[in-house]
């Protein structure tokens, strides 16, 4: 089981991670950036072993 941040719109993957805070402590991070209008909506997805 992986976790990907993805772009909200286009589902392109922007981060994939192996457990599901690593990934949510990315996307905190991204938005707490002072340019943090530049960071793409993003949702965390999780993936599967057989959906790769």
């Amino acid at each position: 089981m992986r976790y990907e941040c993805q772009d909200m719109f286009s589902h392109e993957v922007i981060a994939t991670f192996d457990t599901y805070d690593k990934a949510d402590n990315f996307m905190d991070a991204a938005y707490d950036m002072p340019d943090w209008w530049t960071t793409p909506a993003m949702a965390i997805v999780e993936v599967t072993d057989d959906e790769q």
